[in-house]
């Protein structure tokens, strides 16, 4: 029989929703760097995978959890643009999985598989909003409507919307619409963000807590703060686990992936 703190182990690494039988990830690199060393607390830069066969399992899981859906929301960090060339600050070890250097121009970057798999999504009227922390415009390049779009961090390409440092105020518009989802959405994806203390982490944690709702799903490489509060959480690149949402759930994108 598990101890407790199995029990706990268990759930940080595969969700509330989980199954106990699921093998738990393996550790592909190890890092005592913290994730982000800019943040207090935050939790160190190893990296996990889920084998295929759990991935697909929490996959399903997932998938049912977007079909039930009403209010869907979608939270992304810098884990999303990282196949676009786009560095990110949490990858820290030295055999990361991630690209963290490039010489691509981050203002012409291309949109990834994720970005399109969450278009398709939108397109379907399955997802209803997104909070995104990245400045790089590339879910408005994929296809996404900005008027569904809290670029809550600020753009690199919008003047009226200048990009927030780490001890700035957020845009106190943009902060109410926050809120204003945070409490009418029903199930939050969040994807690549360490979600090391943010004030738009509330998005996620919100979900999380309230009842009635179908909870949250966290998609990273790194452990964060909230695995025990996920429904599903899943260890993974975030391209590959829309790439076999996409399969699933039969979406629309392009050739080139």
């Amino acid at each position: 029989m598990a101890t407790s703190s199995e029990d706990s182990s268990i759930q940080s690494m595969h969700g509330r929703s989980g199954n106990s039988t699921w093998k738990l990830p393996r550790l592909i690199a190890s890092c005592n760097q913290k994730a982000r060393s800019d943040v207090a607390g935050t939790i160190d830069a190893s990296e996990y995978l889920d084998s295929d066969k759990v991935l697909d399992a929490k996959l399903d899981a997932v998938v049912s959890l977007i079909r039930q859906s009403h209010q869907f929301v979608v939270y992304t960090g810098a884990g999303i643009s990282t196949s676009a060339g786009i560095g990110d600050y949490a990858s820290k070890a030295s055999n990361s999985i991630v690209m963290r250097e490039t010489s691509v121009n981050r203002l012409k970057a291309i949109p990834t598989l994720s970005h399109h798999v969450l278009v398709a999504l939108e397109k379907k009227k399955l997802l209803k909003h997104w909070v995104q922390q990245n400045h790089d415009g590339l879910a408005q390049r994929a296809g996404y409507p900005q008027e569904k779009l809290n670029e809550i961090h600020g753009s690199w390409f919008d003047k009226k919307n200048p990009v927030v440092l780490m001890d700035d105020n957020l845009k106190s518009d943009l902060h109410e619409w926050l809120l204003e989802w945070a409490e009418k959405c029903d199930l939050v994806l969040a994807m690549g963000s360490s979600m090391c203390g943010m004030a738009a982490d509330k998005i996620a944690t919100r979900v999380a807590g309230r009842e009635g709702t179908l909870g949250l799903i966290i998609i990273n490489l790194q452990k964060t703060p909230h695995d025990h509060l996920a429904a599903i959480r899943i260890f993974a690149p975030c391209d590959k686990a829309m790439a076999l949402l996409a399969k699933k759930m039969k979406l629309q994108i392009p050739k080139q992936f």
